[in-house]
């Protein structure tokens, strides 16, 4: 028999014998339950729960009409304004790559197709940027829409939300600005 059996063999024993032998549940005695009992408070259940019951009004004669209680839903809003949260990122990049292609000329796609990837960036990373670029100009632009309306009718309003406006956008760069990039807050 090897040597690195033995120890299996000894491991395998003792498992078994454990397994025959098993500590049951400490039983304690009547004597002690009573004295633990009649240490604590009388047990009372709880009340049980009242439904919403429908309001009876007296106008509600017909026999076939059933009021049902107040239901409240509490749900997570849908996204709002992106079109894009429903696609997969394979999607939106070849969206991306199709609206580039477009804003290019045969020649510009031509020569901005070749890259050298130490050097350069890929035309689909470009595609990207300029599709994220694009949205975010056209939700500021949805933004400062809203803006002119809310300034016809009030006008102080419009410039208090162009201010926060600015406060978010300057809270979104620096959680997403590089770490190291030389500007100061």
């Amino acid at each position: 028999m090897k040597t690195a059996s033995l120890p299996l063999l000894a491991f395998v024993v003792t498992g078994m014998l454990a397994a025959q032998d098993p500590a049951g549940p400490v039983k304690t005695s009547p004597r002690l339950k009573e004295e633990i009992r009649a240490s604590l408070p009388p047990f009372t259940p709880p009340p049980p729960k009242v439904l919403d019951q429908p309001h009876d009004s007296g106008t509600e004669t017909d026999p076939d009409l059933f009021a049902l209680p107040k239901f409240t839903v509490k749900e997570k809003r849908p996204p709002g304004h992106d079109p894009d949260v429903w696609l997969t990122d394979k999607a939106v990049e070849q969206k991306a790559l199709a609206a580039y292609k477009q804003s290019l000329t045969d020649l510009e796609w031509a020569l901005n197709s070749w890259y050298i990837p130490i050097i350069g960036s890929s035309p689909s990373a470009r595609a990207r940027g300029s599709y994220e670029n694009q949205k975010k100009m056209s939700e500021l632009q949805r933004v400062h829409r809203l803006f002119n309306a809310i300034s016809n009718v009030t006008p102080g309003a419009a410039a208090e939300l162009e201010q926060e406006r600015v406060k978010m956008d300057q809270a979104e760069y620096w959680r997403s600005r590089p770490a190291g990039d030389g500007r100061a807050k």
